[in-house]
């Protein structure tokens, strides 16, 4: 099993991958949005990594608690239904590192 050191590392070098490029929209058959919600949906990205950072580095014990409690109040209003799923679909990777259990959680 991963330590948290490493895990943190590893969600540092995730936050630097270019997401939500035009090919990924072409990809999913999805018109691209505008430049301004692709910002919005990157730094949304970053957000969530950098919570997941924060619960790593202060070693939570319930961290899938706390993932849970992180979606249940996540205001996602500036994205349609597309681009939710997009931005969840992009943090499962961050979820997998971390240690998650993603299909125990209700997005």
């Amino acid at each position: 099993m991963m330590e948290n050191q490493e895990k943190i590392a590893q969600l540092e070098a995730y936050k630097l991958k270019e997401r939500f490029i035009l090919d990924d929209w072409e990809d999913r058959e999805i018109e691209s949005p505008s430049e301004e919600i692709i910002e919005l949906m990157r730094k949304e990205v970053l957000k969530f990594t950098d919570f997941l950072i924060g619960q790593l580095a202060i070693n939570v014990s319930n961290l899938q608690t706390q993932v849970q409690l992180y979606f249940n109040a996540w205001d996602n209003e500036d994205f349609d239904q597309d681009q939710t799923e997009f931005i969840v679909e992009i943090e499962y990777e961050a979820m997998r590192i971390a240690g998650l259990k993603i299909e125990q959680l209700t997005i």
